[in-house]
């Protein structure tokens, strides 16, 4: 019975201590409230598309996303890194941006920015090939960014990432606004500012299928500007660059748009988050990107051009750094077990995010401290069985062990009275076996214990009948 007693203090202490513990993470709630802000404005709603798959994505696994699809390239920084008081925690960052912000053509307080934004930002992944256009009035006919200088160009609106990228190509070039004029506007879907002479170029960076672009491809009175002879050195000096060859055709085959192959140089945009975001949301976006990539088809059914299945999304991010678990996920496509089945458990029955994560963070840990337990606790169970059987065998054998006292002092000396009072001991032991509770299969024991008891008490029953036989002889 004292075991008993032991073992039921021990589950109503680790009852009351589970319970203490679970009301101290009710309350205190350590874990992230299951919600992410994302930046996904620009390049035309392509990025907007993304985030609606990636927002549905997540909502299965118990995170809420909102979607901020009017900010984009120098507010989504701003607020990513430089606004203290925002609550924007991931972006689409356009790729080319973080590489214009280093090296000799930047200012100080550019690269200041840069140091920041790469110490703050990770990546979760390069999502689609973004071509950079330049396209410039009929009668230029440019060969070469050099060829610019001077001229008037539109480089994309302040906000714009695009702008970015042109000023850092431009100063490459030499050019700046100390020698030509550069327009923050962007090329307006006719080219009017192109037509009337109000610019002599202009620079878009928005993916092929963009409706822009496509128009601006089908406009006879523009051209593009062929990076064919110097694609190679773009690529060598700035990373985030690579070149793509426009095929002749591959608009319209009547009449060849364009008219003949076009080199282009482009980059990759880029998701981003802030490096204080839960390891879990990281993880869980990871896997949305990968698992949501862009279609290769366009809204009217459309092949994209330079859609490489397979090619993105990919973590080979040549400006922001890559944390282990999500180039991880990249490797086995599989997110970690805890948000692979708690996650979409914890949201049906509708318990809060926070709850994943915590067990996310400090699973592992448990575990890593209960193996080396494991190991202890695991060949000492193996004694458990004979330590269950001891504990109720060693009460019918206290009872063996009087019994074995009280035969032992039968001998042939003994008087009535002498023999009565073994006769009562005998009883109280009797009296006490009786009422012993052990589990059924120990019965046969104590039925064997009884039966002793019974044989003893014979066998003194015999000595007191022989007494008064023995005393008349």
């Amino acid at each position: 019975m004292r075991l008993h007693r032991f073992l039921a203090i021990a589950v109503l202490g680790l009852g009351v201590l589970a319970l203490a513990a679970s009301a101290a993470i009710v309350i205190l709630k350590p874990g992230p409230q299951g919600k992410v802000v994302i930046a996904s404005g620009g390049s035309e709603g392509a990025y907007y598309q993304l985030a609606l798959a990636y927002q549905r994505e997540l909502a299965r696994f118990g995170v809420d996303v909102e979607l901020r699809p009017q900010m984009e390239g120098r507010d989504t920084l701003r607020a990513l890194f430089v606004d203290a008081n925002s609550d924007v925690q991931v972006g689409f960052i356009k790729g080319g941006i973080a590489a214009s912000l280093q090296g000799r053509f930047a200012t100080a307080e550019e690269r200041k920015w840069h140091d920041r934004q790469v110490e703050v930002l990770r990546s979760v992944g390069r999502l689609f090939y973004e071509p950079v256009w330049i396209f410039s009035a009929g009668s230029q006919n440019l060969r070469s960014l050099k060829e610019l200088k001077g001229k008037r160009i539109l480089v994309g609106t302040k906000q714009s990432g695009a702008r970015r990228i042109a000023l850092y190509m431009l100063r490459s070039n030499g050019i700046d606004a100390a020698n030509s004029t550069l327009i923050e506007e962007d090329l307006p879907i006719d080219a009017a500012p192109l037509a009337s002479g109000k610019a002599d170029a202009a620079f878009l960076v928005l993916p092929t299928e963009a409706r822009t672009v496509q128009q601006l491809l089908r406009n006879p009175t523009i051209r593009l500007l062929d990076f064919a002879a110097e694609a190679d050195a773009y690529v060598e000096r700035i990373p985030a660059l690579s070149s793509r060859v426009l095929k002749q055709g591959s608009i319209e085959f009547a009449p060849d748009i364009p008219s003949g192959n076009v080199t282009l140089l482009g980059t990759t945009p880029a998701l981003v988050v802030r490096n204080n975001v839960h390891p879990a949301i990281a993880d869980l976006l990871a896997y949305a990107v990968i698992h949501n990539p862009k279609s290769g088809f366009d809204e009217s059914g459309e092949p994209i051009l330079f859609y490489r299945a397979g090619e993105f999304p990919n973590d080979n991010d040549p400006e922001f750094a890559v944390t282990p678990e999500v180039a991880s996920l990249y490797k086995t496509g599989e997110l970690p077990f805890v948000l692979r089945t708690l996650a979409p458990l914890n949201q049906r029955l509708g318990i809060p995010f926070w709850v994943t994560a915590f067990v996310y963070d400090h699973g592992t840990n448990a575990l890593l401290v209960a193996i080396p337990l494991l190991s202890i606790v695991l060949p000492l169970i193996r004694f458990l069985p004979g330590l269950y059987t001891w504990t109720v065998r060693r009460r019918l054998y206290y009872w063996y062990r009087q019994l074995k006292t009280l035969e032992a002092s039968l001998d042939e000396s003994l008087s009535v009275d002498q023999l009565a009072d073994k006769k009562l001991e005998l009883d109280r032991i009797d009296a006490a076996v009786s009422r012993l509770r052990v589990p059924v299969p120990f019965s046969d024991e104590l039925y064997d214990l009884r039966g002793h008891i019974d044989l003893i008490g014979r066998r003194l029953d015999r000595r007191v009948q022989s007494k008064p036989f023995n005393v008349a002889a």
